[in-house]
């Protein structure tokens, strides 16, 4: 199922992108998951060579970069384990990341074989010696769909402290969805047959919305992963080539990783295309829609009395906005209206109007 490339070759314009969240999320987890802990592990699943045709970081160096960036705060051990397949590739990794100045305490492993099976091997290991994996982030970015069976991905989160980030090739899927050779794979990527259903829907939109749907109820109910969120990546023809599932048991890495893909995509709507011209304006405004929001937020709260903590899980977990964008664009404006949609009944000492602080009581009306 693998495209047919050679050792190097471009940098797709939504890799770049992909890279770009990869890198921002990365230069948040890193410093923060170091502080508190005397190892981290980052995982890329499969590596590549580490450069594009033009002499573009692949994912790998990306990753060696974000950490050196911190490094004079790093005090414990930030282990890379590197995975390729492709002998050449391997070779072109190694050259990479030699060519970087690596303090001591970054432990590099480049293997070369199958992501499964690596990965397998670790695990075992883990289990008979009665062992916990360190916080962990895994990049998961195959060329085809048939590399990431959801049994491994559902063992690996299965550790408190791991996330992942996971190409989820749906191109490719729904290329092969009808031929009857391929279904042991897809069972195997679901982890369940029902994606079987989606050969009954003749609608692009239906199937891609079921798929994706599929998956994410996957993560969250059979592997247990509490934040799940995706980001849709369109090609050159302006059609879905592959989503990105983000899987974190981490509220904080949930509000990092959504920030990286605010950045990407400041439309809020999680989705970049091959297909834009940076020099044709868009339809929509940058920034979040405080209209829908505010709508999201009295549809879920109106008549009742919750806390600020409240609200901003919800707006974290439950839509695609941020932290960020609930106070001053939505609260504000909403205990401004004459008449108000929200009050604050109960609040901490010293409160001031239209300043929401732990501890703040609101109803909406």
């Amino acid at each position: 199922m693998a495209k047919e490339l050679g050792t190097v070759w471009d940098l797709e314009p939504h890799t770049a992108a992909k890279h770009a969240i990869l890198l921002r999320y990365l230069q948040a987890w890193i410093p923060i998951l170091s502080s508190a802990h005397g190892r981290v592990v980052y995982i890329d699943g499969f590596a590549g060579p580490g450069v594009y045709s033009r002499g573009e970081d692949g994912s790998p160096i990306i990753a060696l970069k974000a950490a050196l960036a911190h490094a004079s705060r790093i005090k414990g051990e930030m282990a890379f384990l590197f995975i390729e397949l492709d002998p050449a590739r391997k070779q072109s990794l190694e050259r990479s990341v030699g060519a970087l100045s690596l303090p001591s305490n970054f432990h590099v492993t480049i293997h070369l074989g199958k992501f499964d099976e690596t990965i397998w091997g670790l695990l075992d290991d883990l289990d008979r010696t009665g062992g916990e994996l360190a916080p962990t982030f895994a990049f998961l970015d195959p060329f085809g769909f048939s590399h990431t069976p959801f049994s491994l991905v559902k063992r690996l989160v299965a550790h408190p402290r791991c996330e992942v980030l996971i190409t989820f090739m749906y191109e490719e899927i729904n290329r092969f969805l009808s031929q009857e050779q391929v279904p042991q794979h897809f069972d195997s990527l679901f982890g369940c047959p029902a994606w079987a259903q989606a050969r009954q829907l003749v609608i692009p939109r239906e199937r891609k919305t079921f798929l994706r749907d599929l998956y994410r109820r996957q993560l969250e109910e059979e592997a247990g992963v509490k934040f799940v969120r995706s980001f849709e990546m369109l090609n050159r023809d302006n059609r879905t080539d592959y989503f990105l599932f983000f899987g974190s048991n981490s509220i904080e890495g949930l509000k990092k990783m959504k920030e990286a893909m605010w950045k990407v995509d400041e439309t809020g709507t999680f989705q970049f295309s091959d297909a834009t011209d940076p020099n044709q304006s868009v339809l929509f405004e940058a920034g979040p829609d405080s209209a829908d929001l505010r709508r999201r937020l009295l549809e879920a709260f109106r008549g009742r009395d919750v806390t600020i903590g409240e609200i901003e899980e919800f707006v974290l977990t439950r839509t695609p906005y941020r932290e960020t964008h609930y106070k001053r664009p939505v609260l504000i404006p909403m205990e401004k209206a004459d008449p108000p949609q929200v009050i604050v009944p109960a609040a901490p000492p010293g409160r001031r109007r239209f300043q929401y602080p732990p501890g703040t009581v609101l109803r909406f009306l």
